[in-house]
């Protein structure tokens, strides 16, 4: 009987200490004016100012500090980043620093695009759409190889992590190129190459329950046809993101909540 007294006793300090020191619970963040989270952007230049925003989204909401590591890079790939985490060498740009910093992230977000995962079998060619003209191959079975990348990469996320509580964020891209695309008669088929990148990225978010935002949603609307340089949510250079899309991302991230994701 004293045994089992002490130890509710001993819960009840622990639980008053962790209330007033800030101290995360079993599979949950720290909380507290002390507290650090550190997130980390994985992403091609699409991601390109979100960092910033959704750092100070963060603790906005949860009240903690947030550090960033930053490496939305130019015509990042999965590919590159699979290498990155696997190796720990960088072999593009400052990828270098990427598995210490996943090992270390509480937040991790996350759109690389396909261009480095192509099955000779079965070849994605979208090139074209970025120069508003035809694609050549970009039905579903042409990201097969850049679904089971993205799916390495979570897995390898999730070792790294080893266990401990992390929130993780996956995304798609949204289409700048609307007006282009219309005016070259290559909507619809670039379209559904977008539509197909967008399915492939939820799909290996879906299996490991990775809460899935889709920018292509956000920013295009449901039928995917509206422009969002005319929301301005596009920079001068009529492709990247504007620092008011980095901000309406964050928020819509906010939206998603700061639940971490169980290991698989």
């Amino acid at each position: 009987m004293h045994t089992r007294k002490w130890s509710r006793i001993t819960s009840i300090i622990l639980v008053f200490f962790c209330l007033i020191s800030g101290c995360a619970a079993p599979n949950q963040l720290p909380h507290g004016q002390d507290a650090v989270w550190q997130l980390v952007v994985i992403g091609d230049s699409t991601l390109w100012e979100l960092g910033k925003a959704f750092a100070a989204q963060i603790e906005k909401d949860v009240g903690v500090q947030v550090e960033l590591a930053d490496f939305a890079l130019p015509a990042l790939s999965a590919g590159k980043v699979l290498y990155a985490l696997q190796t720990g060498e960088s072999g593009y740009y400052s990828l270098g620093g990427l598995r210490a910093a996943v090992i270390e992230a509480d937040v991790v977000v996350m759109f690389v695009n396909p261009l480095d995962s192509v099955d000779p079998e079965k070849p994605l060619d979208l090139n074209g759409c970025f120069a508003s003209t035809l694609p050549g191959s970009c039905e579903p079975a042409s990201f097969e190889k850049w679904i089971t990348d993205l799916k390495a990469i979570w897995a390898e996320i999730f070792k790294l992590r080893n266990g401990q509580p992390t929130v993780l964020r996956a995304t798609d891209i949204y289409n700048p190129l609307i007006n282009p695309w219309n005016e070259a008669g290559v909507f619809e088929a670039c379209t559904a190459c977008w539509e197909n990148m967008s399915d492939g990225a939820r799909l290996a978010a879906e299996a490991y329950h990775i809460p899935f935002l889709s920018r292509l949603d956000a920013f295009n609307g449901p039928g995917h046809d509206e422009d969002p340089r005319g929301k301005g949510y596009i920079s001068s250079d009529g492709e990247h993101p504007s620092l008011l899309a980095a901000q309406y991302t964050a928020e819509l991230l906010s939206q998603m909540g700061y639940e971490p994701v169980p290991p698989p």
